[in-house]
């Protein structure tokens, strides 16, 4: 434990730099080792990638080898939890998520599932141009023809509910081509590719019928495709480059965007259907999930769309968030402390102050999420393409959040099941699916199956998030009360039991409530669960110190006179990765210190 310093107009800073003090001198006594990349991402992405791009479906010992790269994982991730930290806040706590989720990860990929045998991706290869946009074609049979969601697509530029967007390059190509057949004296219904739409949209019966124009225009950009899209399997006969680059996107796709794997609470996933010899453009179907998780196929749109309505406001607003914190003791120090509280807080009722420090450290958490969130896609979309492709495109990187009515017609069970950014849920739900699929839990469509796996598969995907923000807690450089988390998370897990059991004993009666109020008390409920159990994590962020990493590089909060320490320039040298030199002969501990 660290001695309380005498009292300070700026504690924030104080406490900054005595943990970095402690930090220097645990690593210059062997104690803690600075959390370095490449080599610390050895457990996570470098050893199990290895692994899986050799071919194993058909060498049942080198399959069962696995279990040698577990035990290989599950040691460093060990080491890497006990061990390793960082001078920055936020890395600090990320070594230790990290090193466990590197286990439940390498668990998920090796253990309980087989993506050699089940996983395939959509993946796309150019095609030649067709030398006539007449082709002749058969329709084909309605099996080949299923697509969900046809309905919706922008019809001239107009976007429907759950529209897809027409690509722009060939947006005044279809119209001038509409208006050409016109004027020609042809009717777009005359156009067998177009009937050929609009007979696959009525084969599927969808509530809303595509109108000519539209079909036209899809027609248009089916002509003018230049790729193809389809499944790609775990290509066990290409080369070790192909096998290795297919293995590093399940490997680094945590919420496997663009495979067969990925969750049904995103868009779908997979190859857009044929008409005939053609495939309809990406653009085809439905780009908004029910539970409401969006994205766009336009990368300038993209850009534009996610820097203005997502990064800069999330930047402006966790700036707000982080002066404010670093003005109350409890944020920077946690809840064991004898500094006197600044005159606004200290004239709060203690209700009143337990409510509003909790409302603003779930809004820095999301908010701080959506921030480095957003900032991670946005540097995909503009220079990932190079190097990655198609992985780069933004139909890989559906919004993080889904729609927060989730949380008002679901409650807990929307808030965390759908609502909440699903970037561990694969993982998460991967052991319950295991032990139903091996008969160990009953069927699904039984009667026992329904109440009893529910309640596994809440305990087990909570028990893994304490587990890795417990990890996060213990890998900081204060003391903290590391089981804090996993007690937050058990305590989630029981609420949305609990929710889920009143609303099945009310049954039909809840039914028969207005809308508004169903809403208003699953709200309420959410809201009341969250206040009176958040203490256990919220605490913890405290002792880890989480809440002193500066977010921003320039505080415009600052500039505007909120908060203590006015500088407005925020990052240092000790929040900056910086290139790192193995000393006494570690060469391996070489590399990119964070």
């Amino acid at each position: 434990m660290f001695q309380q310093p005498p009292s300070s107009p700026d504690l924030a800073s104080t406490y900054r730099e005595l943990y970095r003090a402690r930090f220097r001198a645990d690593v210059q006594a062997g104690t803690t080792i600075p959390f370095v990349v490449p080599l610390h991402l050895l457990a996570l992405w470098v050893v199990p990638t290895l692994y899986m791009a050799i071919p194993h479906k058909n060498r049942p010992w080198l399959y069962r080898a696995r279990w040698l790269v577990l035990a290989f994982v599950c040691a460093f991730s060990w080491h890497m939890t006990k061990y390793v930290s960082s001078m920055n806040f936020a890395a600090s706590y990320g070594a230790g998520l990290v090193s466990a989720w590197a286990t439940i990860w390498s668990f998920t990929l090796l253990v309980w599932t087989r993506p050699q045998w089940d996983a395939k991706r959509v993946e796309r290869r150019r095609i030649t141009p067709r030398s006539s946009s007449r082709a002749m074609f058969v329709l084909e049979p309605k099996s080949s023809l299923d697509v969900s969601q046809t309905s919706g697509v922008l019809v001239n530029g107009s976007k429907k509910a759950n529209g897809v967007k027409q690509r722009e390059t060939h947006a005044k190509q279809c119209v001038v081509a509409s208006e050409n057949m016109k004027s020609n004296g042809a009717e777009t219904g005359d156009d067998p590719l177009t009937k050929g739409i609009l007979a696959l949209n009525d084969q599927n019966k969808n509530s809303q019928r595509l109108d000519e124009n539209t079909a036209l225009e899809l027609s248009e950009l089916a002509r003018d495709n230049e790729y193809e899209y389809y499944w790609q399997e775990y290509p066990a006969e290409a080369s070790f480059g192909t096998r290795l680059d297919w293995v590093f996107d399940i490997v680094s796709s945590f919420r496997l965007t663009g495979w067969n794997w990925a969750s049904s609470c995103l868009p779908p996933y997979e190859p857009p259907p044929k008409v005939g010899s053609y495939q309809l453009p990406l653009e085809y179907g439905s780009h908004r999930s029910k539970q409401g998780y969006e994205r766009t196929l336009s990368r300038w749109g993209f850009v534009l769309s996610r820097y203005f309505l997502n990064f800069l406001p999330s930047y402006i607003i966790v700036d707000v968030c982080g002066t404010l914190m670093t003005m109350d003791p409890y944020f920077i120090v946690g809840p064991d402390h004898n500094y006197p509280l600044p005159p606004h807080l200290a004239s709060l009722h203690p209700v009143l102050l337990s409510l509003q420090r909790t409302t603003i450290a779930f809004v820095a958490i999301l908010i701080a999420l959506q921030y480095a969130w957003n900032a991670g896609a946005l540097c995909l979309a503009i220079y990932g393409p190079a190097v990655l492709g198609f992985r780069a495109h933004p139909w890989h990187l559906p919004s993080m959040t889904g729609s927060f009515t989730e949380v008002l017609d679901r409650g807990l069970l929307g808030f965390w099941g759908t609502w909440w950014h699903q970037t561990f849920r694969f993982g998460f739900s991967a052991p319950t699916k295991w032990l139903m699929c091996n008969g160990y839990l009953p069927s699904s469509r039984s009667k026992a199956g329904k109440i009893i796996n529910p309640i596994v598969g809440a305990i087990v995907a909570f028990a893994q998030s304490g587990l890795i923000h417990g990890a996060g807690s213990y890998s900081t450089v204060p003391a903290t009360h590391y089981w804090g988390p996993p007690l937050f998370f058990a305590l989630a897990g029981l609420g949305t039991v609990i929710q889920s059991v009143l609303s099945r004993s009310l049954g039909r009666r809840a039914e028969n409530f207005p809308r508004w109020l169903r809403r208003l008390g699953n709200i309420t409920f959410v809201f009341l669960w969250l206040w009176a159990t958040s203490a256990p994590l919220l605490d913890d962020f405290g002792r880890c110190g989480i809440w002193l990493w500066e977010p921003v590089p320039i505080s415009l909060a600052r500039a505007a006179g909120l908060g203590v320490d006015r500088r407005i320039w925020r990052y240092d040298r000790d929040s900056l990765p910086r290139l790192q030199w193995g000393a006494d002969g570690r060469w391996w501990e070489t590399g990119i210190s964070i």
